[in-house]
């Protein structure tokens, strides 16, 4: 009798195992072929996902943006090695280690991972079985590979940097009734020097400061602020629709102005309009040396809301004295900075791997001065700390070249999410229409 029931728990004991072999097996072969859905099918609903670095993630919906980006960023082969299976009624737990290859898939960055993990199940309604807990952690990588660069191993950045910038200086779209560009060039100004964020970038198209007082004012208060100054070329041309030759003229004709303001301090930064950086390889290559051969360097973006088109809807409703509808431009303002940061940091983490020190693209506009503030407010709640653009784009991140014709450019990440096929997260468009009608 006793040999009997050893018999049929050591029977059942195998019989479970196998059953959580399959489970496990078809886990890492869905992160593997990148089945997002397949692989959230894998939990229960309010499951909970317990990174290595110590992050949580929580449900459904934020387990499918995990496997989304986790999948986008990287081609992972991973093999569970010694592992336990215990059960007892609705409840089972699966333990052991792993090895794990991963490779960045934007620049073939290899890691070879160790760690162990643990899996709680709880069975399902159905019958099935569904992951309830999952924990995970990392030993060092192996000695005999390459080490990742700094973060690299990291998903999520806790601690992110980002740099101010502010394009079309000194004259940023539209004037509201009643202001003139030395008001605007004042306030904003004295609001950097407020947060200590002197030496601040302002890239300039000096063709606005011809003739007009008011801008030349705006010029040298920004500068005389502690600001800097760099090129956006001489009138804001596209390089889509330019020569080669036409274009480096308009980066050497902006040079006087910027020798003349910038009071000794560097102003060989150079940023792109529209951030469009040649529709074809050659263009792309020709102005780049030139850029290189006249100690320029790029003054690259990684996150960028397009700012500047609130602008002229605040102008209208300030007009009208339309107080409810510059409410909306306010938080709509603020929730789309908020929408396209995170989009930002989810395309460097899919793009290289890792968040690299962030440059924001903003404009010296009426209604982004109103809104610097809170858009500041903004960037400390999302836990940002505050950094130069020289000492942003000192990451190695910043010498990377997508080298491809991209006719709309856009950031840095774009570029290379675009340049190598890459899938964008989920985000919300921008309210453009709206921006468009209102207050007409």
């Amino acid at each position: 009798m006793i040999r009997a029931a050893l018999l049929l728990a050591f029977a059942m004991q195998s019989s479970t195992g196998n059953e959580f072999a399959v489970l496990r097996d078809q886990w890492a072969h869905n992160l593997h072929d990148k089945q997002v859905e397949a692989s959230v099918a894998q939990y229960a609903p309010d499951a909970d996902f317990l990174d290595p670095s110590g992050n949580v993630t929580h449900g459904s919906a934020a387990l499918r943006r995990l496997f989304q980006t986790v999948t986008a960023t990287f081609d992972s082969n991973l093999v569970f090695l010694d592992h336990r299976v215990e059960s007892s009624g609705g409840l089972a737990y699966d333990s052991g280690t792993y090895k794990e290859t991963l490779v960045t898939r934007a620049t073939g960055q290899k890691q070879e991972l160790r760690g162990t993990y643990l899996t709680v199940y709880q069975r399902g309604p159905d019958g099935r079985w569904l992951i309830a807990e999952q924990m995970w952690s990392s030993a060092q990588p192996d000695t005999n590979t390459k080490a990742p660069s700094p973060s690299a191993d990291s998903i999520v950045e806790p601690h992110p940097v980002i740099a101010l910038t502010f394009d079309d200086l000194p004259a940023a779209g539209s004037l509201p009734p009643g202001m003139n560009r030395t008001q605007i060039a004042t306030k904003l100004a004295a609001e950097l020097n407020a947060n200590h964020l002197d030496g601040t970038y302002g890239l300039v198209n000096a063709v606005k400061l011809e003739n007009d007082p008011d801008a030349q004012q705006a010029l040298h208060i920004w500068v005389d602020a502690g600001m800097n100054i760099g090129s956006h070329t001489w009138s804001h041309p596209s390089l889509n629709v330019s020569t080669v030759e036409s274009f480096q003229d308009e980066i050497a004709k902006n040079e006087p102005a910027l020798k003349e303001y910038a009071q000794g301090r560097d102003w060989h930064w150079f940023r792109y309009p529209f951030l469009w950086e040649g529709d074809t390889l050659e263009k792309r290559h020709a102005i780049r040396a030139y850029l290189s051969e006249h100690g320029y360097r790029i003054a690259q973006v990684t996150l960028d809301f397009e700012d500047y088109a609130w602008n002229d809807a605040y102008g209208r409703c300030l007009a009208k004295r339309d107080d409810a509808a510059i409410d909306w431009l306010r938080q709509s303002y603020l929730d789309t900075a908020k929408e396209y940061i995170a989009l930002g940091r989810a395309e460097e983490r899919i793009a290289f791997g890792r968040e690299i020190p962030n440059v924001i693209l903003l404009h010296g506009t009426a209604f982004t001065t109103l809104m610097l503030p809170d858009l500041i407010d903004l960037l400390h709640k999302e836990g940002f700390t505050f950094a130069s653009l020289p000492e942003v784009e000192s990451d190695p991140a910043y010498t990377m070249d997508p080298d491809a014709p991209l006719k709309y450019g856009g950031t840095l990440p774009d570029q290379f999410m675009d340049s190598r096929h890459l899938k964008y997260p989920p985000f919300q468009p921008k309210p453009f229409d709206k921006l468009k009608t209102l207050c007409q």
